[in-house]
């Protein structure tokens, strides 16, 4: 699973977004990157049984700014 920065501020709160194709799976924002690696590993394995084409696509985006990713 991919951990991805994007438009981090220096200074500013960071918060860490799971994301499925490059879009946010849910509207919650995590503080803690251990709380959003638990939540893409709950849909790893729920998309490993579903749509296992998907599974790649997984990744988390570690933000100042989690509005702009939707």
């Amino acid at each position: 699973m991919k951990i991805n920065t994007r438009e981090l501020i220096k200074g500013s709160d960071s918060y860490f977004v799971v994301t499925r194709r490059g879009r946010r799976i849910e509207d919650r924002n995590y503080k803690v990157k251990a709380d959003a690696e638990y939540r893409a590993n709950c849909l790893y394995t729920t998309l490993k049984e579903w749509d296992p084409k998907d599974i790649n696509h997984i990744a988390i985006t570690h933000t100042s700014k989690p509005y702009k990713v939707y």
